[in-house]
């Protein structure tokens, strides 16, 4: 019960990707709510102020349009650059174990693949100490970081400044009104999908006259 206070006094916003979230959501809160969970993790379910799914970037082409306005994470408040697979890049390093367990019965195969993952985990701890051994790479690949993370903040803030202008002159070429609508429309989707899409882009429709 230790974990429920770090829950409930530091995590209000819950954002989740998964590669059919459009499908696999659907009740997701109701759903957890009929597990035998303790009462805190319940509570901090039900007052979560923020609560999102979405498609990882490298899965969402392969769905349909509604998908790809609904759960896109460039369309998302608070998801940053993420794309949303990193789970999946340990991938290359396990491709050989469907070789391996192709012929293994169900238990095998969750041992044989439990112990590879165990053991690439084991293999990042010892390297992460062997690593740290090495004080002068150590410092020195901080300082190439460093840079590198000053180098990109700079340029993170120039865009930042650059997109604010353009949107700005934008937004200008539009009434007050029509930004104001606009602006609503964005922050009740941000916080309920299931409202107008304010990144949709409507149908037009039109009827042609044909002069006989």
């Amino acid at each position: 019960m230790s974990l429920a206070p770090s829950l409930r006094d530091g995590i209000c916003r819950l954002l989740l990707s998964y590669d059919i979230a459009c499908q696999w959501w659907k009740n997701l809160r109701s759903r957890l709510l009929t597990y035998d969970l303790p009462p805190a993790i319940r509570e901090w379910l039900t007052n979560l102020d923020y609560w999102r799914v979405a498609v990882p970037k490298f899965h969402l082409p392969g769905h349909g349009t509604d998908c790809q306005l609904r759960f896109n994470l460039a369309y998302m408040k608070w998801a940053g650059r993420m794309d949303g697979e990193r789970i999946e890049a340990g991938w290359a390093l396990s491709t050989p174990m469907a070789t391996w367990t192709r012929e293994s019965g169900p238990n095998a195969r969750r041992g044989i693949l439990d112990d590879h993952w165990n053991a690439g985990n084991w293999r990042k701890v010892v390297g992460l100490r062997e690593f740290s051994n090495f004080s002068f790479s150590f410092c020195l690949l901080t300082i190439i970081l460093g840079m590198s993370l000053d180098r990109n903040l700079r340029r993170a803030h120039a865009w930042r400044t650059s997109q604010r202008k353009v949107a700005n002159l934008i937004s200008e070429t539009f009434t007050a009104d029509v930004v104001s609508k606009w602006h609503l429309m964005r922050v009740d989707f941000d916080l309920d999908p299931s409202k107008p899409n304010p990144y949709e882009e409507p149908e037009y429709r039109t009827t042609c006259l044909v002069l006989c």
